[in-house]
């Protein structure tokens, strides 16, 4: 995971506050258990992409056995994921 649990619980607290101070959201539930939510689903999505990362990254190792150096493998380890998040019809 790219994030650090602090930096993810960090980011929907200002997230919340955000909504909360331009009045975007009413909350029908405490404001801990709305952010333990948020932070519930963040962890969550971080996963599903560490998860389609190495599944990538598995995949673009059988494309270099095959292709040697002739690959630039940013843009292909891109492709494959994006593929793959089509594929699994995830939002990233």
């Amino acid at each position: 995971m790219r994030l650090s649990e602090f930096q993810v619980k960090y980011l929907c607290q200002k997230l919340l506050l955000g909504l909360k101070s331009k009045k975007l959201i009413v909350l029908k539930k405490s404001e801990m258990d709305v952010l333990n939510k948020m932070q519930e689903i963040f962890i969550q999505d971080l996963k599903v992409e560490d998860a389609i990362n190495r599944e990538a990254e598995k995949i673009l190792a059988q494309y270099e056995a095959q292709m040697g150096d002739k690959v630039d493998r940013q843009k292909m380890f891109q492709m494959i994921k994006k593929q793959l998040i089509k594929d699994k019809g995830v939002v990233i």
